[in-house]
């Protein structure tokens, strides 16, 4: 057996290294793509009354069956 192959158990790395890894990414938060997607979506929905509400939910449906063809 190759002596190069071979690892010894003390270098193997811990169970909890990836999720460490996860930990820390998780704490720093959101990545700005996410977010700005995030906002593209709910940004239209966003409404200080629920006219205002009404009328933004009325004219996203106008705008889908225009672009679906019914």
């Amino acid at each position: 057996m190759n002596s190069m192959m071979t690892r010894p158990a003390s270098t193997a790395p811990s169970a909890g290294l990836y999720s460490d890894m996860e930990e820390e990414d998780n704490q720093e938060g959101p990545e700005r793509d996410e977010t700005d997607t995030f906002y593209q979506l709910v940004r239209p929905l966003m409404a200080d009354d629920p006219d205002e509400l009404s009328r933004k939910l009325a004219e996203i449906n106008r705008r889908s069956s225009q672009g679906s063809g019914r």
